[in-house]
């Protein structure tokens, strides 16, 4: 009887071994690491007010190659404080004036 469960077992045991190396492993954390200043390339894109949410990430990425994080914060009056990362950005959306009802980007983007 022992030698039939012996196949078995030896085809569950990888899956064990993935399974204890997923855990012990994680995947890295989803936001980048902060590059302290100095900041390098472009700080600030005023000419992003008002444009959707796709076209300001593609300017940042395009304008300043030191960003590796583009936040996306959905409100109206957003608080700039934390810790200053030269890779971070984050581009608040919300609702524009002018009564169209559309979204877009309601705060002038900056590094930080």
């Amino acid at each position: 009887m022992a030698k039939t469960l012996l196949p078995s077992a030896m085809l569950f045991l990888p899956l064990v071994l993935i399974l204890i190396s997923a855990i012990c492993n994680p995947l890295p954390a989803a936001h980048a690491d902060c590059t302290p200043p100095p900041c390098r390339g472009k700080q600030t894109w005023p000419e992003l007010l008002g444009k959707d949410q796709n076209a300001a990430y593609n300017a940042v990425k395009r304008d300043n190659p030191q960003v590796t994080d583009v936040v996306f914060l959905i409100s109206d009056g957003a608080d700039d404080g934390g810790e200053l990362c030269c890779n971070r950005v984050v581009l608040v959306i919300g609702r524009l004036p002018g009564g169209g009802g559309g979204e877009g980007i309601t705060k002038v983007p900056r590094v930080g």
